[in-house]
């Protein structure tokens, strides 16, 4: 028995996917030759590339232990399945610091199973994703620069109108070169996203730096972020970057997630005291929603100007039934310009079931948990007092038994089905 083809088979069975249905299978090994017709282990392509342009949409490519370096995209632009046998940690797609790794351009196409590192270019340097599905994959040390035709991008994956799920999106970046003083821009150190759907996946230790950067983790467009941890990403810049963890606008809803340990820092120096970082945790605006995620430990950061919101910034957006605890805002060389701990409201803002409470600002203790422009409508908001977590201290922020949050809240008709943090019914009397 050919045990690499019986693996690549149970593949396609677990993922309830029939042969029959989907079309032929072609194979692609480290030891093979792309003048193989690559329709067995035995007759297994060697490209990646060459496997794809043999197959046609329904098709499936398999692909062995190894590592492909890259000279060129991977470009895929009909529907189908490309996907490892061991999985990411044993296949590894290599840009070799010279060229994006992957591009997918068709709706039906799928992404499964790989490490995808160090792509360059200007968006999407690890994957660049137009409708498509990527899952299952790490996405790790890549870089979009922005130069003269536009912003760097999408450090990991640039998606447009696609899905991204059970991935781990780590250590990369976006950021921008001036030339022939084109504007410094740059978004998404992660994940750039353009009504995407993102879920069930950590996107850590990413950066995004520009003059005005946006998103360290990710910058969303619309669509949604849910069930994800978006820790340990920053946002730098000289002048106004915005949401350490993430960015997002117009109409994104942000749900279920856990968002901390991420930072916004404004770089400027000098006696430049108009820059600005707001939102260490997360920048959101016109029609975003925040909900039902814990936001804590996050930072905004400016040693000379201002830093506002250091779990979030919102603007025209609404927040509810999160929990933001533990962040801060510094400004150690203009302490009047450093407010809002917790969170900074801008102008027509909806806050309903949030405890916000146990975040710092050198202001004053008015301004540790929020500070506003205009004030939100609160509706069951739990601000500054004692909630009485468990253990904050161990990052164990459930409620015990006797807090006076316990069914403090309001029901409302977003909530019928849905399940908090620990995937317990939202509502259950």
């Amino acid at each position: 028995m050919n045990i690499k083809n019986t693996t690549a088979l149970l593949f396609l069975v677990c993922l309830g996917w029939a042969t029959s249905s989907f079309g032929s299978i072609f194979y692609v090994s480290p030891a093979g030759s792309d003048a193989n017709s690559g329709t067995s282990w035995p007759a297994a392509k060697q490209t990646i590339q060459s496997a794809i342009d043999a197959a046609s949409a329904g098709d499936t490519v398999i692909v062995n232990d190894g590592t492909y370096a890259l000279n060129n995209p991977i470009t895929i632009s009909s529907a189908i399945v490309l996907s490892s046998v061991n999985g990411a940690s044993a296949t590894i797609l290599d840009g070799q610091q010279s060229v994006r790794c992957v591009s997918i351009t068709d709706a039906g196409a799928i992404v499964n199973g790989f490490t995808v590192q160090n792509g360059r270019a200007r968006t999407g340097a690890g994957i660049y994703c137009s409708n498509g599905t990527i899952e299952n994959c790490t996405v790790v040390n890549n870089i979009a620069t922005g130069n003269d035709n536009g912003d760097g991008q999408g450090g990991g994956i640039y998606l447009s109108n696609g899905n991204v799920r059970f991935c781990n999106v780590h250590n990369n970046t976006a950021n921008s070169v001036v030339t022939n003083q084109y504007s410094n821009f740059a978004s998404g150190g992660g994940i750039y996203s353009v009504n995407g759907a993102i879920a069930n996946s950590t996107i850590s230790d990413n950066l995004c730096t520009a003059n005005y950067a946006g998103g360290g983790g990710v910058n969303l467009n619309g669509g949604t972020l849910t069930k994800c941890h978006v820790t340990a990403n920053s946002a730098t810049g000289l002048y106004y970057p915005s949401g350490g963890g993430i960015y997002a606008s117009p109409g994104a809803t942000i749900d279920g997630c856990a968002i901390s340990a991420n930072s916004v820092t404004a770089t400027e120096t000098g006696a430049y005291t108009a820059c600005s970082a707001n939102g260490g945790g997360f920048y959101i605006g016109n029609g975003t929603i925040v909900q039902n995620t814990l936001v804590f430990a996050n930072s905004a950061n400016a040693p000379y100007g201002f830093a506002a919101g250091g779990g979030g910034w919102s603007s025209g957006s609404t927040v509810r039934n999160c929990t933001i605890t533990g962040n801060s805002v510094n400004a150690p060389s203009n302490t009047s310009q450093a407010q809002g701990g917790g969170m900074m409201w801008g102008y027509n803002d909806t806050c309903v079931n949030n405890i916000i409470t146990f975040n710092s600002a050198p202001v004053n203790a008015d301004n540790s948990d929020v500070n506003v422009f205009s004030y939100p409508q609160y509706v069951n908001c739990w601000i500054s007092a004692d909630p009485l977590f468990v253990n904050a201290s161990a990052s164990d922020f459930h409620l015990r038994p006797n807090s006076p949050c316990i069914n403090a809240g309001v029901n409302q008709a977003w909530m019928t089905g849905a399940q908090d943090l620990d995937a317990n019914a939202r509502i259950i009397n």
